[in-house]
């Protein structure tokens, strides 16, 4: 599949408008820039990924062209050539050229696909169009042409809450572009600008190349993208240019043929990490994983069975890093949990460390007394308290450890809470900030500093570099294999099948249910997934077997 080509620079022999140009973008919150004076151009059918580490800016940046926040004095905004006056009104941002697709996806998951598709045209048409009847006949057919025109599979009539979290992102952007192009018709402009804030944090790899032809469409219409993401392989398939952010400020702008992997890690980071240091990053010697296998088990399941789970034997060793690959709804996503003590009536047996038990007697209590520790994928729901600070999110489990009299001293847990953020490179370091005000990545951070505060013997991941930059991704990388070295059990479950190849001491592979196969070193993305898909054929076959 061919990358998106850049927009031609000129038209009829003048240089082109560009969709964006922003110029001395710059936020502070109190004391802290969070944005210093950045600038910014999008081209009018061009993708340009927006990179940078938690916490440098890109958030700020986005909220700011949404109207979220309010720029410093001198900040300047141009869409297709026209000038916009900041602060851009809240809700505005359609109708300057702007449209939004954030992480949340924003969609109503008990509305059908069509009611979500035209809600937000209806609304904006004005309290009297909106309360015209609703020729749902007509509107479904519109749905349908709309679809058509973008190269989406969707039924106008199905629930969102029952569509992959593919189709979802899909929907999502469909509406968005749609947003973009009734703008367009109305004021006879060309260009607009779709924002995508981390449209592929939740989808497996092989399916973001539906994304990918989306955006393609998009962009042949004219509209530029600004694409915000921590997924290389993402950015390197679909965008122009990168721009880089680090610490509030623009250190780079640079397009993406002409920049190594780690050129882009080291604008990222500030850092320079070798080719040699990444390749040996995703190359665990296959030594190393068949010595694991005469270390001490620490963590074994016979016959599990709970939620998509369909009798689950594995077993984990001190010392390991055992990845579980499988395609969303295969039952993997299920398993830390479903050990974790967190799906009810789950059934079959369990040894975490030498506590041996059946399921159905586990629960998150009993599994942290006797050494095991959660991480679980939705960081926003299950992981952090957003309104509560970062130093009684970073330890909550430990409160009793700071309580005196019967009450609790808080300058001696901010002062611990500020240790561990030194530790964990938490930013900003005040750990009286509320969770909410860090970006995503510090906030894993936090959410696993928690967690290894207990000195866990048995680490239970669920997608712990969700939504994480290149570089913050790297250090959880090598902060798991540390704690592995230290002799802690770590199952490792993921739907990214890059991320297993550079982490994994060995793979399992989960298909409806049930563990299929086993994969050692050497690994490749590559293997993984097509070892992935056979199981998942394997296991179609069996079902097929059994229904007949």
């Amino acid at each position: 599949m061919s990358r998106t080509e850049p927009a031609a620079s000129v038209t009829d022999g003048k240089p082109e408008v560009p969709a964006l140009e922003a110029s001395y973008l710059a936020k502070s919150f109190g004391a802290s820039r969070a944005l210093k004076g950045v600038d910014l151009t999008v081209g009018a059918g061009e993708v340009v990924a927006l990179l940078g580490e938690n916490g440098s800016g890109k958030s700020t940046l986005v909220k700011i062209l949404a109207g979220y926040h309010e720029p410093e004095p001198g900040g300047e905004l141009r869409m297709n050539g026209t000038e916009v006056p900041l602060p851009l009104p809240l809700g505005e941002s359609r109708s300057v050229g702007l449209a939004f697709v954030y992480q949340d996806l924003g969609l109503a998951n008990e509305l059908q696909v069509v009611e979500n598709l035209f809600v937000g045209h209806r609304v904006a048409t004005g309290v009297r169009q909106a309360a015209k009847p609703i020729r749902w006949g007509a509107e479904r057919d519109r749905a349908r042409e709309i679809f058509r025109r973008y190269g989406v599979k969707l039924d106008p009539t199905v629930l969102v809450g029952r569509l992959r979290p593919t189709n979802q992102a899909l929907l999502a952007i469909v509406r968005a572009a749609e947003e973009l192009r009734e703008y367009r018709d109305q004021q006879g402009q060309t260009g607009g600008v779709l924002v995508l804030d981390e449209p592929t944090v939740f989808l497996p790899q092989h399916e973001k190349v539906f994304l990918y032809e989306l955006v393609r469409r998009v962009t042949a219409e004219g509209i530029g993208v600004l694409f915000v993401s921590h997924d290389m392989t993402a950015v390197r398939e679909i965008a122009n240019r990168a721009v880089v952010l680090r610490d509030g400020e623009k250190v780079g702008d640079v397009r993406l043929t002409e920049a190594s992997d780690a050129d882009l890690i080291q604008l990222v980071s500030g850092h320079r990490i070798s080719r040699e240091t990444i390749e040996a990053a995703t190359n665990y010697k296959q030594e190393e994983a068949v010595e694991l296998q005469g270390a001490e088990v620490l963590l074994s399941v016979r016959g599990l069975t709970g939620g998509r789970l369909n009798g689950v034997d594995l077993d984990v060793h001190a010392g390991e890093i055992l990845g579980v690959a499988g395609l969303l709804g295969s039952g993997s996503e299920d398993l830390p949990y479903a050990l974790f003590g967190d799906i009810a009536g789950s059934t079959g047996e369990v040894t975490i460390g030498d506590w041996t038990v059946d399921v159905s007697q586990v629960n998150p209590r009993a599994a942290r007394e006797h050494g095991a520790a959660l991480v679980p994928g939705d960081r926003k729901q299950q992981g952090v308290v957003a309104e509560l600070p970062v130093a009684t999110n970073m330890l909550s489990l430990s409160l009793s450890n700071f309580m005196q009299g019967g009450f609790l001293r808080h300058g001696k847990l901010r002062a611990a809470a500020s240790e561990r953020a030194q530790t964990y490179d938490v930013r900003p370091r005040n750990v009286t900030l509320n969770m909410a005000s860090l970006s995503g990545g510090n906030q894993q951070k936090v959410v696993l500093a928690r967690w290894l505060e207990q000195a866990p013997k048995i680490l239970l991941l669920h997608e712990p570099t969700q939504g994480v930059d290149v570089a913050t991704r790297h250090e959880i990388y090598e902060l798991m294999r540390e704690r592995a070295r230290q002799g802690v059990a770590i199952l490792w479950v993921t739907t990214d099948f890059d991320e297993l190849a550079t982490v994994a001491h060995r793979i399992v592979l989960c298909s409806s249910g049930v563990i299929e196969g086993t994969i050692v070193p050497p690994f490749s993305r590559d293997r993984i997934t097509s070892e992935v898909y056979a199981a998942a054929a394997k296991s179609g076959q069996r079902e097929v077997s059994k229904a007949s």
